[in-house]
């Protein structure tokens, strides 16, 4: 009976100092705290990209024509969703410095060394080598594109370096049919 009464005791004498360390250093519940935090959403983001299905890219995409004549879709570059508008009058695809960046593109001022035509004149820009350009079920890898300052181009244009990596692209009755 003496034993359990000393253990009873000890138990309690650890409980209170555990909490008297802890009112003095509540940094160190906060930490224990974010760990656990950081862990619980680290799971429920695995187990939510589990649940996702498969995206197969493969595929065929129908783009129409706006009012104007243009097919603007919403595009992924490096898996940051961007507006673009396809140019089969690029070369490659063309963007400005600021949706680069969003792109997780950096361009350092000393790599602006290629003199590009543009409807508004001559401009500098930066080659680039994009990892991954998506729309919809279409998916390219490697697509080269120039990098311009942001006055030049306030939109991003889907030239030929995407299309020709395409299986087929055609126009007919103002939809554009692009098959991988």
């Amino acid at each position: 009976m003496l034993r359990y009464i000393v253990m009873l005791v000890s138990v309690s004498l650890s409980a209170l100092t555990a909490v008297a360390f802890l009112n003095d250093n509540p940094q160190f519940v906060d930490t224990a705290a974010t760990v656990v935090k950081d862990k619980f959403e680290s799971r429920r983001a695995s187990e939510a990209v589990a649940q996702q299905p498969t995206r197969v890219y493969s595929g065929t995409e129908r783009l129409r024509a706006d009012a104007r004549g243009h097919y603007i879709a919403e595009f992924s570059i490096n898996s940051r969703r961007v507006t673009g508008v396809v140019d089969t009058g690029a070369t490659t695809i063309a963007m400005n410095r600021s949706e680069a960046r969003r792109a997780g593109i950096q361009v350092a001022p000393n790599e602006f060394v290629y003199k590009i035509s543009t409807a508004n004149g001559v401009v500098m820009a930066a080659r680039v080598v994009v990892d991954e350009v998506r729309v919809g079920t279409i998916r390219v890898r490697n697509v080269e594109a120039m990098v311009m300052e942001d006055d030049s181009l306030n939109i991003v244009l889907i030239g030929m370096s995407f299309l020709k990596r395409l299986r087929n692209f055609e126009f007919s009755n103002g939809t554009l049919v692009m098959k991988l």
